[in-house]
């Protein structure tokens, strides 16, 4: 445990796994937190997280607790994916007003056969 310049304190990674598989193994949450000196709520937390994401979720001091390379790849993957659904939205869009509009033109020009002008706004 290191205490950061304001005075909280910053704990290791493997301080919160061995407290989360204390209260894994069994452990009362309020009483490991208590035995530690920690809050019910920190502990709490550290338990949810590991029951959720796993133990490599748990970061250590000075690490980022930020989104791991594997769940950053994920996470590309998905917007990929995403992107890919909404160009074949758009090319589906595409070609049915591309239809539509020969088939206008079509019909204008079916129209305009008898040699008259085709109306138009002023």
């Amino acid at each position: 445990m290191k205490r950061t310049r304001d005075g909280r304190r910053r704990f290791t990674r493997d301080y919160k796994v061995a407290a989360v598989r204390r209260v894994l193994e069994g452990g009362d949450l309020g009483a490991v937190a208590r035995d530690l000196e920690i809050s019910f709520e920190l502990l709490w937390r550290w338990k949810k997280r590991v029951i959720e994401e796993g133990e490599d979720h748990l970061y250590g001091i000075g690490q980022r607790s930020g989104p791991t390379p594997a769940s950053r790849e994920a996470s590309k993957e998905r917007r990929l994916a995403e992107l890919e659904r909404l160009v074949g939205r758009q090319q589906l869009e595409i070609r049915f007003l591309d239809k539509a509009l020969r088939r206008v033109e079509e019909l204008r020009q079916e129209k305009n056969t008898d040699g008259g002008g085709a109306s138009s706004k002023r």
